[in-house]
């Protein structure tokens, strides 16, 4: 609209006498509405970058947090499974807590997404609770019932269900269900408690905006800048279409960066912009059923072509020298093997099978 305002102004003014600068008492005063122009346009297009810049760098921190949040509790998790290795306990006892953990974790990781998304609205009502269940997660039915009414119930449904998994460990390790020592264990805690706090440096991010005052003043001069500029532009220059372009240019180009940085300023939310929550979710509920599965708590072991030493034969490569036999180390030859060779996904199939 402002690049058509000044088109059709430069023009008006180009073919008739019934409108030029001495009727709106501005043909003395150019070089000064220049200066003064000159000062408005730098000072609003410090604002707007530095507005833009905040945004990044609060979009990347926000991302920094949420990653690193999964990945620590991801980490926890999987510690907490890798300590029931060699567990003495009962084995039900043990299968238990292992899926209990897993759905509490899931649960958890689903209302943290859904708790960001609200922002800095209204946390009251259920409505993360409500959105959280519309996210996939493990086997929340078979959490007991009176559990699922008090998540419903209470506000801070995240400290609930952070809580939920520490008691849990808590009394698996009565229940001697870990075969580590305590100090051991303490790393589950506190990869827990590091967790914690990157979901309250996210939240941050998430429900403090940037200041009211700022936005405010920015915007009026955006506002300012878009009604002044179609009327300063077609004073300084004589064509219709380049008054038109250079009018478009200053304002879109302001407006342009000042929308990426209400996008980019809170990475939370349901905007195209935002992190994905539901990926997000599955991708956590990936990693940790694959925790549970019988192949995963199985430990590798080395085969019986598995080598001990090395060797380079005539053409300088890697080889073979001592390996384990059926009937305990025996010598391989190491012409044609490479240790050090690539060997693609496809071909250690076959040589698996």
């Amino acid at each position: 609209p402002a690049a058509a305002v000044s088109t059709l102004l430069r023009f008006a003014l180009l073919n008739t006498s019934m409108l030029n600068w001495e009727i709106l008492g501005l043909a003395e005063s150019s070089t000064v509405l220049g200066v003064a122009w000159s000062s408005v346009s730098s000072l609003l297009g410090f604002l707007v970058v530095f507005r833009t810049s905040q945004a990044y760098a609060r979009f990347w921190e926000g991302c920094h947090a949420m990653y690193q949040m999964l990945g620590e509790w991801f980490d926890s998790a999987s510690s907490l499974i890798a300590f029931c290795k060699r567990s003495k306990a009962d084995k039900k006892d043990v299968l238990v807590f292992q899926h209990t953990l897993i759905r509490l974790i899931s649960l958890l990781n689903a209302v943290v997404l859904c708790d960001l998304s609200l922002g800095s609205g209204d946390r009251e009502g259920g409505q993360a609770m409500s959105r959280a269940f519309e996210l996939e997660l493990i086997d929340a039915e078979g959490i007991d019932k009176q559990s699922l009414l008090l998540i419903n119930e209470v506000e801070d449904k995240v400290e609930l269900l952070f809580q939920w998994v520490q008691q849990l460990i808590v009394e698996a390790e009565v229940s001697k269900i870990f075969s580590v020592s305590p100090p051991i264990l303490s790393r589950a805690f506190q990869e827990l408690a590091q967790g914690m706090v990157r979901y309250q440096d996210a939240s941050k991010i998430a429900r403090v905006p940037l200041p009211f005052p700022y936005m405010q003043t920015m915007e009026m001069l955006l506002v300012f800048h878009w009604l002044v500029c179609p009327f300063l532009t077609c004073m300084w220059v004589q064509s219709s279409f380049w008054a038109g372009v250079l009018t478009f240019m200053q304002v879109f180009f302001l407006w342009s960066l000042n929308c990426i940085a209400a996008e980019l300023e809170n990475p939370f939310g349901d905007d195209v912009n935002d992190l994905p929550a539901e990926a997000l979710q599955l991708d956590m509920n990936r990693r940790l059923l694959l925790l549970l599965r019988p192949g995963t708590q199985r430990t590798a072991r080395l085969s019986d072509k598995a080598t001990f030493d090395e060797q380079e034969d005539h053409h300088g490569r890697l080889g073979n020298k001592v390996g384990f036999g059926k009937n305990g180390v025996q010598g391989f030859s190491s012409e044609g093997v490479s240790l050090n060779r690539r060997i693609s996904l496809g071909s250690l199939q076959e040589s698996i099978q």
